[in-house]
Parts: C-alpha cells; sequence; structure tokens
C-alpha cells in the first residue's frame, strides 16, 4: 500500500528551502537551491512493503530452478556434438557412395562388357574297344571387347556334347586369361558317358562317312577387368549347334551356330 503525505513548512526536511532559516550569522545570505522542475510538486512518497516480502537473499526456491536449468543446457551441449558428428558421418558416406556410384555406372558405359565369340574348328572322334569314345573339340575364342579383358574361370564338366537331347559326353573348359580384342584357340577333352549306349545314328556316323548334327553346351564364370582392376563378374552360357560330315576319320565341320549368353 501507498500513502501519500503532505509535508509543512515547518517540516526540517523543508527548511533547507526556507531562506530564513539558511542566514548564518555573519549576515551573508547563502546561495538560494535552484526551484524544483515544473511538474514536480514538493512532496514525497512512502511505499510499505510487507516484511515477509522482503529477502535479504534470493528464496531456495528460485536456487532449485536455475540448477534445472543449468542440468538442462549441460545435457543439450552433450547431445549435440554427438549428433553432429553422427551427421556428418552419414553425409561423408553417403557422398562417398554418390561418387563410387557415378564412377562405375561412367566405366560400365563406357566400356560396355560384350560376351566373347565362339567358334568350333575341329572335332576328333577317337574310339576304343571296351571303353565309351573321346572326342577332342577344339575352340576358338574371340574377345570382341577393345577395352577390356576377360578372364575364364575353370569348373568341373562345364562343357556338354550332345546328340539331340541325349548326352554323348563331359569336358571341362580350361581357365583362360584373354587379352583385351584378342582371340585364342583352346583343347578340350570330352569323356563319353559311361554305361550308356551310343545312340544308333552316332554309330553310324562313326563307322562312315555320314553327316550328323550335333550340340555343345558351356557353362562357366567369367570376369572382365579394366586395366588390373576385376569390375563385373558374369555367368557365362554358350549353347552351339554345328553339323559335321562325319563321326569317324577326316571330320570336318559343314555348318555352326554359337550364341553367347552373359548373366
Amino acid at each position: 500500500m501507498e500513502k501519500r503525505v503532505a509535508y509543512s513548512a515547518e517540516d526540517p526536511q523543508l527548511q533547507h528551502l526556507n531562506p530564513k532559516h539558511n542566514s548564518n550569522d555573519d549576515g551573508v545570505s547563502p546561495q538560494l537551491p535552484l526551484p524544483p522542475p515544473p511538474g514536480h510538486p514538493l512532496s514525497s512518497f512512502v511505499v510499505q512493503v510487507p516484511k515477509n516480502q522482503i529477502y535479504r537473499v534470493p528464496p531456495p526456491e528460485n536456487a532449485q530452478i536455475q540448477e534445472k536449468y543449468r542440468m538442462a543446457a549441460k545435457k543439450r551441449k552433450r547431445k549435440l556434438p554427438c549428433l553432429n558428428y553422427f551427421m556428418c558421418f552419414l553425409l561423408v558416406l553417403l557422398v562417398i557412395g554418390l561418387i563410387i556410384g557415378t564412377a562405375i555406372l561412367v566405366v560400365y558405359f563406357c566400356f560396355s562388357p560384350k560376351g566373347p565369340v565362339f567358334s568350333i574348328s575341329s572335332l576328333v572322334v577317337k574310339q576304343r574297344k571296351g571303353s565309351p569314345p573321346t572326342y577332342d573339340v577344339k575352340l576358338k575364342i574371340k574377345n570382341p571387347n577393345e577395352k577390356m579383358g576377360i578372364t575364364y574361370t575353370s569348373e568341373e564338366d562345364d562343357l556338354k556334347l550332345t546328340y539331340w537331347k541325349k548326352t554323348l559326353g563331359w569336358g571341362e573348359f580350361p581357365s583362360l586369361e584373354q587379352k583385351k580384342a584378342n582371340s585364342n584357340e583352346v583343347n578340350i577333352k570330352v569323356n563319353g558317358v559311361k554305361d550308356k549306349p551310343l545312340p544308333q545314328n552316332v554309330k553310324k556316323s562313326m563307322s562312315g562317312k555320314r553327316p550328323i548334327s550335333l550340340g555343345m553346351n558351356i557353362e562357366t564364370p567369367l570376369v572382365f577387368n579394366v586395366w588390373i582392376l576385376k569390375m563385373w563378374r558374369r555367368n557365362m552360357e554358350v549353347k552351339c549347334k554345328f553339323r559335321v560330315s562325319t563321326m569317324g576319320e577326316g571330320t570336318k565341320i559343314l555348318s555352326q551356330v554359337c550364341n553367347t549368353k552373359l548373366a
């Protein structure tokens, strides 16, 4: 509550404004104080505050609130650096992934891999009494890629010689390192199937000059190389259909068609 108290001229606090009370014994009049500025009456105000609301120190509740804010600020400061480091790490990984992916796409389209071209150069049939025949096949392989080499991986029984739907024998395609735009010839030995009789048409072709149509399938993995980098690993499947003059002596390749697929 506020009370307004007016003071009289006899009030000691106002006597210094009265020239009568300010004269000294020497008869010299002291300097009068400046008049108060306009709009400010000569009055005072007394403000009364309840005693229980006057604090010499802040209340303990304020200290607890301040401590809570301080601890919360520390926790935020601890969490933010870890989050920033994690986000920076993810950003770096994303940038590296984009760079690698872009480089692979550029290399793939600039060095588009093409499957090798196969052709059958010769076929020699060797007959032995009491054993299935063996077939010596000579293949010519051409790498059509002018900027990539090819590495062929050998696997057991990855070459099959057939007559219609019947298998005549199995062979193993050799391991081979082929340079870019290069051609190679490989010899493959095909062992005849045991405990299975030969088809009658095959026997007739072996015993005389009788043409016959055969088939050959190759399934083997290969890798395309760019300089020293192994870029793409693919599974290769080659299907050849060819016709020979005879399966006896003096066999000649009359016609052939070979198709290569990469998966």
